[in-house]
């Protein structure tokens, strides 16, 4: 366009010019005067500037309009840059969510790696048969829940939830239980410890947790369910193994002193209350592997109930309504005084042993166990007991098959420890132990368990409702499942 408008103007000019020549020539004519000669050649000039005018501003036009073509080009340009400017912010702004998304992911995964949960569920069948007392048939619940989250390199915590009331010997709920038929069952702290590894090898536990000393294979000297309350150190360094605790029992003890010289008595009825009771203790043992299959551990530890003798038994399911036959009772078959209290301290030098191998492609077990009471005086000082297992109920399609003797004199450990199902949970109680397992599928296993026991085989007894090396018979079907 602006090529046509200077090209038209030189045009006129030129035609302006042209006419004025023509003029100036009829003027030339008519006037003698003027050069004629001199005109044309002024016209001449004029004329070539105005088409080098022209030619110029034509030129210029093409600069202007490659100037325009060209400034076009990059308005195009810059748009295309600046549409892809804003397609790479888009694209860093979701890269950006995108990466604060998977740290948010990672660090929800960091969190979940630091926690393992696990439980368990059992349902048991269980019958039992006395010589003087009526059969007993019952079902039993046992459900069992926790977790351990680690806090720090070497530090972690342990918390577990267990059906059952506060009976320490036994998370079992009795469906249809007398006086709480169809109620809601209870659930309580079963452990809460934490662990702190300082060093390799080294463990401090403190909390209530899993018994913290070595006991072997299937030994029933202390209950499975039991899980003391106190501070214990594990250590392991190669071969070598030692293991110490201090267990609380009861913050304060209760007994009768007599009301003169304030000395315990079995009789008097001043009841006074003193330091609790604990439970301490040290281990050491070895444990040699001869191969890859086959390995011998052995222990050897002394305990020690600090506060015992003279007290009552720690826990008493009736509480501080208990009667005195109900606090005798609670001692599980101790020897007490007339008013209940313990008899007898309980200082335990204990062996442990247990042998594994393979035999014919399956798991074998042997283990022993044997503890002697030195605070007891009337002879009866002494537990053992001794068994074998053969197979592991564990993966798909695998069993297991036991048997074990034990026998434990009235005063040879302290009875609030031993197993709640052998002997009905006493002292002074011998016999056998048979075991059968199966697991149709990997943590799911069907257990069968067998108590053929004597009741009562020292000391005085009653012969109407608890008669000397009275027969004991346990059946206990149970189904067991694992996460």
């Amino acid at each position: 366009m602006h090529k046509t408008s200077l090209t038209l103007a030189v045009a006129i000019a030129l035609g302006v010019i042209t006419q004025g020549a023509a003029h100036a020539s009829t003027t030339t004519a008519t006037s003698p005067a003027t050069s004629p000669a001199a005109s044309a050649d002024e016209l001449k000039a004029v004329h070539a500037q105005l088409e080098a005018l022209a030619q110029r501003l034509a030129h210029i036009e093409e600069s202007n309009q490659r100037l325009e073509q060209e400034n076009a080009k990059l308005k195009a340009d810059g748009s295309k840059l600046a549409s892809a400017q804003q397609d790479v912010e888009k694209s860093r702004d979701a890269q950006a969510d995108a990466l604060a998304k998977t740290q948010v992911k990672v660090s929800a995964s960091d969190w979940a790696s630091n926690i393992k949960m696990s439980g368990d569920f059992r349902y048991r069948d269980e019958q039992i048969q006395r010589d003087v007392k009526s059969d007993q048939s019952r079902d039993r619940l046992r459900a069992r829940f926790g977790f351990t989250a680690k806090v720090a390199d070497g530090l972690a915590v342990t918390l577990r939830l267990a059906s059952g009331g506060d009976d320490p010997r036994s998370p079992n709920q009795t469906l249809g239980a007398s006086g709480t038929a169809m109620a809601r069952r209870t659930i309580g702290l079963d452990q809460y410890f934490a662990t702190w590894k300082p060093v390799d090898g080294l463990t401090a536990t403190v909390g209530r947790q899993p018994t913290p000393w070595f006991r072997p294979g299937q030994s029933l000297l202390v209950d499975g369910d039991i899980n003391p309350e106190g501070v214990s150190v594990n250590y392991q360094n190669g071969l070598f193994f030692g293991n110490a605790y201090g267990i609380w029992l009861s913050e304060i003890g209760t007994y009768n002193v007599d009301a003169v010289t304030h000395l315990p008595v079995t009789t008097g009825a001043l009841s006074k209350q003193g330091n609790g009771a604990n439970y301490s203790g040290a281990q050491a043992g070895i444990k040699y592997p001869f191969n890859a299959d086959t390995s011998l551990t052995v222990a050897l530890m002394y305990a020690n109930c600090g506060g015992c003798q003279h007290h009552q038994p720690y826990w008493i399911s009736q509480g501080s309504a208990a009667t005195t036959s109900q606090i005798s009772a609670s001692a599980n078959g101790n020897s007490t005084d007339a008013n209940g209290n313990l008899l007898y301290t309980f200082e335990n030098t204990e062996l442990a042993a247990e042998f594994n191998t393979k035999v014919i492609g399956l798991p074998l077990q042997l283990f022993a166990n044997f503890a002697k009471n030195g605070g007891a005086k009337n002879g009866q000082d002494q537990a053992y007991t001794a068994g074998v297992l053969l197979g592991k109920a564990s993966a798909k399609n695998t069993w297991e098959l036991g048997y074990a003797y034990e026998k434990l004199e009235k005063d040879s450990y302290f009875g609030q420890f031993v197993d709640s199902d052998f002997g009905g949970g006493n002292t002074a109680t011998n016999g056998s132990i048979l075991r059968l397992g199966y697991a149709p599928a990997k943590n799911w296993t069907l257990n069968a368990t067998y108590f053929i026991n004597k009741l009562n085989n020292f000391g005085t007894a009653n012969p109407v409702s608890s008669p000397r090396d009275e027969s004991y018979k346990r059946l206990q079907l149970d189904f067991a499942l694992k996460y």
